[in-house]
Formats: structure tokens, C-alpha cells, sequence
């Protein structure tokens, strides 16, 4: 994979260091598009992700709040451009409790398909050439603890991976699996499943993302 650089001089900062490895699933994404990432105010409450565009225009990445210095604990996106005028920012993407991605919540893969789209519309990045392949996942968790994240395969778009997800979950319905909870995102569903003592977690993502799968905290299943 092709990385845009890092910005010089910011690698000798260990709290930039620190933020930047943190938020790495979100840094690599962008600078796979050839953005050059930066992160602002990396020790303040009002931190925020920075990524430059071709026409000398940044994207800002943040939260309603701010960033966190943990990523578990986003709760929300917004997304916005700053052109190099002195006009308002354009808001791009807002997860928000008020806005219209609220749903989506701090479910990443939305954001990345959005942030995409506005770019290639605004003619700041080419649309990506293979579109956006998502990826079904599960893990199991044994004693409160998940396990290895398992692909049940690759499809072209999110269309195909709803389709296969509503399969699976059919499928875990007919072995005797009830579904303990599921994220209000009809879109990018997240799902929890038991049987006896074994639960399930099962999840859609772009195929870029990191394996790792996403956590599933109390607040998060609450809402």
C-alpha cells in the first residue's frame, strides 16, 4: 500500500506520536488516498485530525466534543472542509446526535464511503477504482472475551454485504442463536448473538479497515 508522507518534524512530538498510533485505523485510510495527515492541539481536549488536499483545502476530523485520547471512546464523526478562503466550512459528514448520519453513531467504514464521495464530486481525489469492497466479519467470545475475527467473505459493495449478513444472521437463527442486541445502523448492522454461555458478534466493514473488529462497550449496546 501506498502511504501519502508524514507531516516533517511532527514524529519528535511523543504526544503526537502517541494520538497518531491511536488513531492509526482511521490515519491510514486517508493517507492510502494520499492525504497528508496531521493531527492539531494533539494534548488538548480539542484535538482534532487534519488532512491536506490538492488545492490547499483541508479536511478537519473530530467529534462533537473533540477528539478523544482514546478511540473507544468516540461516540460520534463530523467531518468538514475548510477551503483556503475565508468561507465557512462545508460540513461533509456529521454523526452527531443531530445530524444525519446519527445513526451511524462511530461506526468508521460510513464516514470513509462519504468523505470519498464529497472529495470525488469536488474533484479533490479520484473516486476510489475498485469502489468500496465490505467485508463480513464474526468473532466468538469465550469467558467474556472475544476471539480471532473471522472473514465470511469479500463482496464488491454494501449492498452485496447486506444481503450476505442478513443470511448469516438466518442462518444463526435456525442453529439456535438469539440475537442479544443489534446497532442502530440499518446500514453497517453490528449484532450480538447468544447460545448457552457462547455469544457471537457478527459486523460488516470496508475491506480496508483493520481486522481487528470493532468493540462492543456498554454505552455503545444502550443505545
Amino acid at each position: 500500500m501506498n502511504l501519502a508522507p508524514l507531516p516533517s518534524g511532527r514524529d519528535t512530538d511523543p504526544t503526537w506520536r502517541l494520538v497518531h498510533y491511536r488513531y492509526t485505523h482511521l490515519i491510514t485510510p486517508l493517507r492510502a488516498r494520499g492525504l497528508v495527515v496531521d493531527i492539531k492541539n494533539a494534548a488538548k481536549g480539542n484535538r482534532r485530525i487534519t488532512a491536506a488536499l490538492p488545492d490547499g483545502s483541508r479536511l478537519t476530523i473530530t467529534t462533537e466534543t473533540g477528539l478523544p485520547l482514546h478511540p473507544e471512546n468516540v461516540l460520534n464523526w463530523l467531518v468538514q472542509h475548510e477551503p483556503k478562503s475565508e468561507r465557512a466550512p462545508v460540513l461533509v459528514y456529521d454523526s452527531t446526535p443531530s445530524g444525519t448520519a446519527r445513526q451511524a453513531s462511530a461506526i468508521l467504514s460510513p464516514l470513509l464511503v462519504a468523505t470519498d464521495r464529497y472529495l470525488a464530486q469536488n474533484g479533490l481525489i479520484e473516486p476510489p477504482s475498485a469502489g468500496h469492497p465490505v467485508v463480513l466479519h464474526s468473532s466468538g467470545a469465550a469467558d467474556a472475551r472475544f476471539g480471532d475475527v473471522a472473514d465470511y467473505g469479500q463482496y464488491a459493495d454494501l449492498a452485496s454485504a447486506l444481503h450476505a449478513h442478513r443470511s448469516h444472521s438466518d442462518k444463526l437463527r435456525r442453529d439456535g442463536w438469539a440475537r442479544l442486541w443489534a446497532h442502530p445502523s440499518a446500514d453497517w448492522p453490528r449484532t450480538l448473538w447468544s447460545r448457552g454461555t457462547a455469544i457471537f458478534h457478527t459486523w460488516i466493514d470496508l475491506a480496508e479497515l483493520n481486522r481487528s473488529g470493532p468493540a462492543v462497550t456498554g454505552r455503545e449496546g444502550a443505545e
